[in-house]
């Protein structure tokens, strides 16, 4: 076990470590708990720094395998514990700081791709805790987590210890788990068989299980039992006495604590697996339990889960003259991104797992950050996607993965609102249309997907149908109609009315049928192609017309027809999202693009990134309801919303304004933070939302890790400042990097083919040339090679 001591700190909490990639933690006591996941989507968890967290499996709803305490003090309880307990003092503490929050003489969490490795020291005893999901194991009949114990003597006597494990199981029903006590609490009951502890009801096979690779020297499983009377998980009574009880739970509150005994000579160090899982087949338990108690099989399982993230992380790497760029868009960005297209924004630090499910315009906006690296994984979230459309054309705003079974998310709070987000269907046109220029799987469009309300049609149907849905659901100025909300959840300006509209969607409207114009054209449907274009040039006539407010663009009309995001306002007289829209979207001409943008740095930038609207509301406004519930300068009312700050810089890049695309970029890049009592979240994910300006914390950052920023960042980053985009064709590089910069190298895979990429400059970039495979190529895109080709060297030419 490798030491922890002479580590270097970059900050009072934590650094990057540059070989390992790992996030290392140097000190337990972080301003909020910073998570690391572990899983792929199947069986998983949240796991913090000090090992708190909960696992499940595929649902964190219907199958949850332990508990986890949301907003409660003490926080970030409970989790994944062991306790150590010295025999010849009494003397205890935890080998990952909680629960006991004993003064370590020593502690280090590393968050990996994958897996949280927590080491500490106490009095001559160190620990390391390693926690993982073996990769083969997590889609099977019994999937499980292991723990990882080592525990070393590293002092000059023979050292007697003792260990107790704490996980806390419930009904896997977290629902009723939580909120139907009565029942509850009665039907869950753990025994052990064997050296396994089982926790299970009488009326179905759902078992959760805990085992250790060493037979234990006692157990507990009643959660009242370990802790004792008025006590709490930092001194349970247990452990303080040193005695496990040898008894279950008969209902109530199951855990599974093992104890070991261990007597470790100077030097000497002992290891011990343990197992959690949750299963339907209570028969294959004995069968895993076994596999993990082999040492090589534990390694090989690690190993194997190491190599599948080295695989994902390899498919695109880069060296840049920033390194906190090159560090985020390698690891960091990228494993954001594949925990975003697993989980969406059900499971988090944030969010229970217990209402919100999986969203529609969520889950096909993170398709983008992983379209060249899962490309099949994307590919059959977007087909669960589409099986949420209605054959008018809308689609439901959610889904919950275990049952598949949709819904219209917030709307059902309000029955006479509209209950369709006028947004959701375009991301998925969107999302399918990048997965096209990605892979080149044009045979997509043909297969066949379900409607949510009974028969099916092609993919190609089902986009068609979603643009018809915009056209056939428009207001009085003949922009899309709001629905319940946009992309903007709390702008709730549609009371029933039908008639207030969302300009923002109109632009969305706009880069969707672009973007279905250039795949109609490039499968020669002709027709198609000027319909489309037609389209666009219609929605971006009536936007031009009806929403410029002189500098900057309205954000939406009301039920009476009002503009909302226009100076004359008290409140929100700017939003940012039309102002990059109308760019994205191609809607603005050139003069209005440019003086949008300048609106946009006068009003809305701060140092820590761009505000979503200025002024914020100051108390309740029924126009827009949910956004004026939030206080000045918080989430959407004022606040710094990151994902919005991704299309700033897309927006500046598209003008050629490269210098502003990084600014905006490092802005709200988390490794660039040094401020951690400020920031409080993790420094090496994307969180969705700073508070702004207005507020009393500005600069807090607040639910990292699930939220679109992961995508839409890797999306800028590579796609727009580096400038490597796929199309039809082939694959674009087309550079936006500061002037500062001298180049850039990256590697790419694209259709199979690895692409090395070298950017050199010899002018400010104004032009570009290519070479491919050392010949020249005119244009910006380099053309698909034969089939069979595995390598493409592409040299640019900044001019």
């Amino acid at each position: 076990m490798r030491s922890i001591e002479d580590r270097p700190v970059a900050s009072p909490y934590g650094h990057l470590d540059a070989e390992t990639h790992e996030y290392v933690v140097s000190r337990p006591d972080t301003p909020t708990p910073w998570l690391n996941y572990i899983g792929q989507g199947g069986y998983g968890g949240i796991v913090s720094n000090t090992a708190g967290g909960f696992s499940f499996d595929r649902d964190p709803r219907e199958r949850r395998a332990t508990r986890y305490r949301y907003n409660a003090i003490p926080a970030d309880q409970p989790g994944r514990y062991v306790y150590v307990r010295d025999q010849a003092t009494g003397r205890f503490w935890s080998a990952t700081w909680q629960p006991v929050r004993a003064g370590l003489d020593a502690y280090e969490c590393r968050h990996g791709p994958g897996y949280t490795r927590i080491r500490s020291a106490l009095d001559g005893i160190e620990t390391e805790m390693l926690y993982f999901v073996p990769p083969a194991n997590a889609d099977g009949p019994c999937p499980c987590e292991l723990w990882v114990l080592r525990i070393r003597n590293a002092g000059t006597g023979v050292r007697r210890l003792r260990t107790f494990s704490y996980p806390e199981f419930g009904y896997v029903d977290s629902l009723s788990d939580q909120q139907n006590l009565d029942w509850s609490q009665h039907i869950v009951t753990s025994r052990l068989e064997g050296s396994v502890i089982l926790a299970a009801t009488r009326f179905r096979p759902t078992t959760t299980f805990f085992a250790a690779s060493e037979p234990p020297s006692g157990w507990t499983g009643d959660r009242e039992d370990f802790v004792g009377r008025c006590r709490d998980l930092a001194s349970p009574i247990v452990v303080e006495t040193g005695e496990p009880t040898n008894a279950g739970s008969p209902r109530g509150n199951s855990i599974g604590s093992l104890c070991h005994d261990f007597s470790l000579g100077p030097g000497e160090e002992r290891r011990l697996v343990y197992t959690l899982g949750l299963t339907d087949h209570p028969e294959e338990i004995d069968a895993v339990v076994a596999r993990y108690r082999d040492e090589a099989a534990v390694q090989g399982a690690f190993d194997e889960l190491c190599a599948d993230w080295r695989a994902y992380l390899g498919r695109f790497s880069v060296a840049t003259p920033d390194p906190e760029m090159t560090e985020m868009l390698n690891v960091w960005n990228q494993v954001q991104c594949r925990t975003t297209l697993n989980w969406s924004r059900f499971v988090s630090g944030y969010e229970t797992g217990l209402g919100r499910g999986m969203g529609t315009r969520d889950s096909a906006q993170d398709t983008l950050g992983t379209m060249h690296s899962l490309p099949r994984q994307a590919r059959w979230t977007l087909t669960r996607t589409w099986r949420l459309q209605f054959r008018d054309g809308h689609a439901w705003h959610q889904i919950f993965p275990l049952s598949g079974e949709g819904g219209p998310g917030l709307a059902a709070e309000f029955p006479g609102w509209p209950q369709w987000f006028s947004d959701d269907h375009l991301w998925i046109v969107l999302a399918t249309c990048a997965y096209l220029r990605e892979t080149g799987d044009l045979a997509y469009l043909d297969e066949r997907v379900p409607w949510a309300d009974g028969d099916a049609d092609t993919i190609r149907e089902h986009m068609q149908r979603a643009v018809a849905f915009t056209l056939a659901n428009r207001g009085p100025h003949g922009l899309p109609r709001a629905g319940f909300a946009d992309w903007d959840d709390t702008l709730n300006v549609d009371h029933g009315s039908g008639k207030a509209e969302s300009v923002w969607c109109a632009m969305q409207f706009c880069r969707a049928v672009l973007d279905l114009a250039e795949l109609s054209r490039h499968m020669g449907r002709l027709d198609e192609t000027a319909r489309f274009a037609d389209l666009h040039r219609e929605m971006a006539a009536r936007v031009n017309d009806v929403a410029w407010d002189g500098s900057w663009y309205a954000r939406a009309f009301d039920d009476e027809g009002r503009p909302i995001g226009v100076a004359s306002e008290t409140a929100h007289q700017i939003n940012l999202n039309p102002q990059t829209w109308a760019i994205i979207g191609e809607v603005a001409p050139p003069e209005r693009a440019g003086r949008a943008l300048v609106a946009v740095r006068e009003l809305l930038e701060t140092p820590l990134g761009t505000a979503l609207l200025w002024p914020p509301y100051d108390g309740g406004d029924d126009r827009v309801r949910g956004t004026a519930t939030y206080p000045p300068g918080a989430k959407e009312n004022g606040g710094i919303f990151c994902h919005a700050n991704t299309w700033l810089i897309i927006a500046a890049a598209m003008l050629g304004r490269s210098d502003e695309a990084y600014e905006h970029y490092r802005r709200i890049l988390p490794l660039a933070r040094s401020d951690a009592d400020i920031y409080m979240a993790e420094p090496y994910v994307y969180s969705q939302n700073i508070c702004g300006p207005a507020h009393p914390q500005f600069g807090m950052a607040r639910n990292a890790w699930l939220t679109g920023t992961a995508a839409w960042a890797f999306v800028a980053a590579t796609q727009w400042i580096l400038g490597i985009r796929p199309t039809f064709e082939g694959l674009r590089i087309a550079p936006a990097i500061p002037a500062s910069w001298p180049g850039f190298e990256a590697r790419r895979e694209f259709r199979g083919v690895t692409y090395e990429i070298r950017v050199r400059r010899q002018g400010p970039g104004g032009s570009i040339s290519l070479a491919v495979d050392r010949r020249p190529v005119p244009g910006s895109v380099v053309p698909l090679p034969p089939p069979g080709t595995r390598l493409v060297t592409v040299d640019v030419t900044l001019r």
